[in-house]
């Protein structure tokens, strides 16, 4: 049997927590480009991102012992260390930034546009998705920016895999009406003049 990557995810972790260095190397070459991406796109200062990146891996070596593949996927677990960790910082800086830049969800746009009418629904977009709330925010990033399935949002968040799927979907079936009801109101704006 051939083992996908959870599954020897969950095995390098289970002999790193034994205290095999190499299994831990192998764990964090693979964790890393996830964990700093995530880090990155919250923490606009990148040497406090890298600060923040090296302290999720230290508390992830501490806690091997503690990580329940039952509970949760290797990679749904570090992401929870590092959103807390993410969480931690911006309370003790006191400073607010945006959530990821969600670009990507101008697929969700059907129709093709040209260059100014994207530009136009991205900064539409991007007010619309300020507007939700930020656990909401917080799932769409975790979704369209670091790639995370459902499950694995909601090891993070704290959310079954169920909840977290209704919540998206309503969510993004409220942008798409959003979006369509502004483009109906700016294609009567623009009619009437």
């Amino acid at each position: 049997m051939i083992l996908g990557w959870p599954d020897r995810w969950t095995r390098l972790a289970r002999r790193a927590a034994d205290g095999d260095a190499r299994a831990f190397t192998a764990l964090y070459r693979r964790l890393h480009p996830v964990v700093h991406g995530y880090v990155a796109r919250r923490i606009a200062i990148p040497s406090d991102a890298e600060d923040l990146v090296a302290r999720v891996f230290q508390r992830m070596l501490e806690h091997l012992r503690r990580f329940d593949p039952a509970r949760a996927s290797v990679r749904g677990w570090v992401l929870g260390i590092a959103r807390n960790a993410v969480i931690d910082h911006l309370r003790t800086r006191k400073q607010h930034t945006a959530l990821d830049e969600v670009a990507e969800l101008v697929l969700l746009c059907d129709a093709p546009l040209l260059p100014d009418e994207a530009d136009e629904r991205v900064v539409a977009l991007r007010g619309q998705v300020a507007e939700l709330p930020v656990i909401t925010r917080e799932m769409i990033a975790l979704h369209f920016a670091d790639g995370l399935s459902y499950r694995e949002i909601g090891e993070v968040c704290g959310a079954s895999e169920a909840a977290v799927k209704q919540r998206m979907a309503r969510a993004l079936r409220e942008l798409r009406e959003r979006l369509a009801n502004k483009a109906t109101e700016k294609g009567a704006a623009a009619h009437a003049i």
